[in-house]
């Protein structure tokens, strides 16, 4: 009868959303929020105002949410650390200089640890510039030091300069394209973003996102094969990491944040409750 009543709680539990670990606390559900550009103007599809972030995040606090990084589910998989009964991971893609000016504040403001996925041609345009904005700057070397000075950011590769839709969509093998030389361009490409990265404040990065969720049947080995542990998609679902296991790792899906959406109401509609 207890093992029915249990059961019967814990299938409560999922569909209310919450973070239920379904292996006797070695398993965490773990949702993970895709942001992109945090400005006052131009809201939309990949544009949150400042208000409408800092409204998320203390949603999450007051629900009880704990904000980790995707390292902290590499260690927790990999058996060597644990994560809090309700985990999520607030992402960041492109290196948006407004991830800096709103973001990384507000975060700090609400006690959140953020992940940034960084383009590493968008920093290179930025060296040199003198006149910056929220609203069109992407991050520059010293941002990428002080942010990770502060403690509060881990960073993702986001590719140097793929992040196009020409010749190729992301990370998708080109029709024709042999396999030595798909995986000579990622490499080549990866690295070069790592190498920036690791220049301006000494991380060497582990974690890929995939521009436009985009990528071919081969792409996971080869970033596996460079050393990254996890790959972020751009897939949607909630996602279980059990400890002890990489299940899961090398397809993170995340929950894209359509700036225009009610706080309440994304969360409702993603079951984060």
């Amino acid at each position: 009868m207890r093992k029915i009543f249990c059961a019967v709680v814990a299938a409560f539990l999922c569909c209310c959303g919450f973070s239920y670990a379904p292996s006797g606390g070695n398993a965490r559900n773990v949702p993970v929020i895709m942001y992109h550009s945090v400005c006052k103007t131009n809201v939309g599809e990949f544009v949150i105002s400042p208000d409408s972030l800092r409204a998320d995040f203390e949603y999450l606090k007051k629900n009880g949410y704990t904000s980790v990084w995707v390292r902290d589910i590499i260690a927790f998989c990999e058996g060597k650390g644990d994560l809090p009964p309700k985990p999520v991971v607030l992402s960041f893609d492109d290196g948006f200089y407004n991830n800096a000016f709103y973001a990384e504040k507000i975060a700090a403001e609400c006690g959140m640890k953020i992940t940034m996925s960084i383009v590493g041609s968008y920093v290179q345009s930025e060296e040199g510039q003198k006149k910056r904005s929220p609203v069109y700057s992407y991050l520059n070397a010293a941002d990428l030091a002080r942010l990770y000075g502060g403690g509060r950011v881990e960073f993702c590769n986001h590719t140097y300069d793929m992040h196009k839709s020409s010749p190729r969509k992301g990370l998708r093998r080109k029709r024709g394209e042999t396999y030595s030389d798909y995986e000579r361009a990622i490499k080549s490409d990866s690295e070069k973003c790592r190498a920036l990265v690791q220049s301006a404040c000494g991380y060497r990065m582990n974690v890929f996102a995939y521009p436009f969720g985009c990528y071919s049947k081969e792409t996971q080995k080869i970033l596996s094969d460079m050393g990254y542990k996890a790959i972020l998609t751009c897939k949607g679902g909630i996602n279980v990491f059990k400890k002890g296991s990489s299940d899961g790792l090398y397809d993170i899906m995340r929950y894209n944040r359509h700036g225009k959406a009610d706080t309440k109401e994304f969360f409702k509609k993603i079951k984060v409750l």
